[in-house]
């Protein structure tokens, strides 16, 4: 038995920067004023999530925080996301927001552009 069903390990990540371009040079996003949601798809039958979050977050420990909302973000929403898409999550400096606030965003968005690029939005993980 696994002890920790919902967890999203490495095999959840994007981790290349060739990756990043892939997402990047797709032009595919919606821009929420306070993150970015990039989306491309992938032949790897699951949802991958890579981080962009800036100096002009913030200081170090402001730019951890967000990192960690958003990972933690993913984590509880990935089984209502579509399966084969990457996303990569940009932010921007914004004030403290709740954690609903971050998983709405990226459930939302994640569907509008998994709609966008050809993908079925109703099955998830």
């Amino acid at each position: 038995m696994n002890p920790r069903p919902n967890r999203a390990g490495r095999s959840f990540r994007i981790g290349s920067a060739a990756e990043f371009q892939r997402v990047f040079a797709r032009k595919t996003r919606r821009d929420l004023g306070w993150i970015i949601v990039h989306a491309a798809p992938n032949e790897l039958g699951r949802t991958r999530l890579g981080l962009s979050i800036g100096v002009r977050v913030g200081n170090a420990a402001r730019r951890v925080r967000v990192k960690r909302l958003i990972r933690e973000s993913f984590r509880l929403v990935r089984a209502g996301i579509p399966r084969g898409i990457d996303i990569i999550v940009s932010s921007r400096n914004h004030a403290d927001r709740p954690i609903a606030d971050y998983m709405r965003a990226i459930t939302d968005e994640s569907k509008r552009l998994a709609t966008a690029l050809g993908i079925s939005t109703t099955d998830g993980e």
